[in-house]
């Protein structure tokens, strides 16, 4: 899956709501969008899915573009936004200085490794126990299990291994390790009250378990990881499921040769 990297190419200067807003066709990377911009995605008809319709904070089927900009925009409880046609092209193609500059804006430095973004509500199936059969095929490593304790301060963990035991290499130890660290510095693990928090504000709701659980979602070159929230006392407060996405493409180039041979045979 091609994602654009906001720090390297330019993208299409928009209005959307009325407001400057940068586009792509393909998705963006989000872990390269700057500290304080915000990214949503469209999602096309069903008819014609290239033609927008909903803004969303994330589109995984009929997925018609990108959008970063330099205000968050809010999406209603329901999880998306009505364009009615609110998407105007002003036939350019910036940068993210580039456009800074035109509007006024200061461009921050942004270190991020790590990004989270709300899950849309097709992934929540990633979020919970699969058949190990669609553990092997989406390249599943493991999850770690988060508890903060009686008082919501404490911090308990413990690792489940899913799938291939090759996938759990030193590498992905190290980038789960760094990923955790960070979730508990300035994220929803750091205590049971930074997690209620953290769901109020970035929404993420997604069906399963028999209290509101939150789902989001981190994808790196490698690896992505799906972390589930249920800020509530008296149970396991967290999941963080691993993939191998190396494994996920190889399937999915694997399946779609399959299906282009078996769309040559001809039957009497």
């Amino acid at each position: 899956m091609i994602q654009i990297n906001t720090g390297k190419e330019k993208l299409e200067h928009v209005e959307l709501f009325g407001k400057p807003a940068l586009f792509s066709s393909s998705r963006i990377d989000r872990a390269t969008v700057p500290k304080g911009f915000s990214c949503y995605d469209l999602r096309g008809s069903d008819r014609d899915p290239g033609k927008q319709v909903t803004l969303e904070n994330h589109v995984a089927v009929n997925h018609a573009g990108t959008v970063i900009v330099p205000e968050a925009i809010t999406i209603p409880k329901e999880g998306f936004r009505r364009l009615h046609g609110k998407l105007n092209f002003l036939g350019e193609c910036l940068n993210l200085a580039e456009f800074c500059e035109e509007h006024g804006l200061e461009l921050p430095t942004d270190k991020r490794k790590f990004s989270l973004r709300p899950a849309a509500p097709e992934e929540a199936v990633l979020f919970y126990t699969l058949p190990v059969e669609q553990d092997a095929e989406l390249g599943a490593i493991g999850h770690v299990r988060f508890d903060f304790g009686h008082h919501g301060k404490e911090f308990w963990h413990t690792w489940w291994p899913r799938g291939d035991a090759a996938l759990n290499s030193p590498e992905f130890e190290a980038e789960l390790a760094e990923l955790v660290n960070m979730l508990r510095e300035e994220g929803p693990l750091k205590d049971l009250n930074a997690m209620s928090a953290y769901c109020d504000q970035h929404g993420g709701q997604i069906e399963g378990g028999w209290r509101q659980n939150y789902g989001y979602i981190v994808e790196t070159e490698c690896y992505r990881y799906c972390l589930r929230c249920n800020p509530a006392p008296g149970d396991y407060q967290a999941y963080l499921t691993a993939y191998d996405q190396r494994v996920q493409e190889m399937n999915r180039s694997k399946q779609a040769e399959q299906d282009q041979q078996m769309g040559g045979i001809k039957f009497e």
